[in-house]
């Protein structure tokens, strides 16, 4: 009876052990699945089912080249082509490799910019096809008449500090100061296919942040999460079992239905369409258009620290500092504060607006002793007029 006993515990700890394995399964089953859920809400699903359904056409991109996008900002933009984020910079020049299967005959190039820090504003960019020989030649650039905002086209504006090397790019902004514009370009195949017979451009742009294209990395991480579902989903139907709650399948029933918060319930039968079709749709890209990269991002502060639009008061330009070590100011304070830290031009930084309120605070300051002094002088002068006008004097 001993060993019956010792037999019946051993098959309980064995159960109770393949149960607790498929507890763990099942957490990262949901866990997975939520995941897939949120990328797919964030960058809509719509738009990453239209691309699943796109073939990358590389005739859209002359032959032993890549397309580059190299952009800055002050302070801070976001880039979008054709609906799909590109990058997004704060004060530090960034250079994006855009992949093939995002172009389009016709495209567009979108910069949503905002300034937070209340000192200067203005956008940079240029795109270019870059050859084997890592040579640049231009397709377009900020301050060739090709953007446009608010229907206008953008006019390049004087910057007064030192900028990066953006070859053949001017600083460009809207029709006001600092505010939130958005600026517009487009570009076809047919100048794609002009840019590859120019010359390509003398020296080298200055260094700039490389960065993957962001839809390209979201895409990326919805097909490593549904390869790692597909093999959950497998390992669960292995351990299934008639006394086992099945695994949720996106629907909202039992233990293992779960929502997003005060979001939605979760949406898996509509975001696991869509990765699915994104993996089958990266399974058939060529090898070079699968590489993803995940660089450490750089935090924005956003457009709720936008500083507020102010009319431009004069046009004056001049020649533009160009700097190949050009090195982006430290971080500045948010505009909620009046005062910040101070920096120095000749390292690429800002003068800080504390220095501007310092001058407005010493100006009233002299206003006042000046007043106080024309007082005293005129209670002075009354009383000698009043002396010298008294009876007893004679000339």
């Amino acid at each position: 009876m001993c060993w019956l006993a010792w037999a019946v515990c051993g098959v309980g700890w064995a159960t109770a052990a393949v149960a607790d394995d498929v507890v763990a399964l099942r957490q990262q089953y949901n866990h997975v699945s939520a995941s897939i859920d949120t990328l797919v809400r964030l960058y809509g699903g719509d738009k990453l089912r239209e691309l699943a359904k796109r073939k990358a056409d590389s005739r859209l991109l002359p032959a032993n080249s890549k397309l580059v996008l190299i952009f800055w900002a002050d302070d801070e933009a976001e880039l979008f082509l054709n609906g799909h984020r590109i990058g997004e910079t704060r004060l530090t020049p960034a250079r994006v490799e855009i992949p093939v299967v995002y172009l389009r005959e016709s495209n567009v190039l979108r910069a949503h910019c905002w300034d937070t820090d209340r000192v200067e504003s203005g956008f940079m960019a240029g795109l270019y096809l870059q050859d084997s020989r890592g040579r640049l030649r231009k397709v377009l650039v900020t301050g060739d008449g090709s953007w446009w905002v608010d229907g206008q086209r953008a006019e390049p504006r004087f910057y007064n500090h030192s900028l990066p090397d953006i070859p053949r790019a001017e600083v460009i902004w809207g029709t006001t100061l600092f505010g939130e514009v958005e600026l517009e370009t487009q570009f076809d195949a047919a100048q794609l296919a002009r840019a590859a017979r120019r010359r390509p451009l003398t020296g080298a742009a200055s260094a700039a942040q490389h960065q993957p294209m962001e839809t390209h990395m979201v895409v990326s991480r919805l097909v490593h999460l549904q390869k790692q579902r597909d093999e959950l989903a497998q390992k669960l139907h292995a351990r299934r079992s008639a006394t086992q709650d099945v695994i949720y399948q996106g629907f909202v029933r039992g233990r293992l239905a779960f929502s997003l918060g005060k979001a939605s319930k979760l949406a898996e039968v509509e975001s696991i369409d869509a990765a699915k079709k994104l993996l089958a749709w990266t399974e058939a890209l060529p090898v070079a258009q699968r590489e993803l990269v995940f660089p450490k991002k750089q935090a924005l502060k956003g457009t709720s620290h936008v500083v507020p639009q102010r009319t431009v008061v004069g046009t004056a330009r001049g020649e533009a500092d160009r700097r190949r070590d050009y090195a982006p100011p430290v971080a500045r304070g948010s505009t909620k504060g009046e005062g910040r830290a101070t920096g120095t031009g000749m390292s690429g930084q800002k003068s800080s607006a504390q220095g501007v309120y310092s001058i407005r605070s010493t100006s009233w300051e002299l206003w006042g002793i000046a007043t106080g002094l024309l007082f005293y002088l005129g209670v002075v002068s009354r009383q000698w007029w009043r002396l010298l006008s008294a009876k007893g004097w004679t000339s």
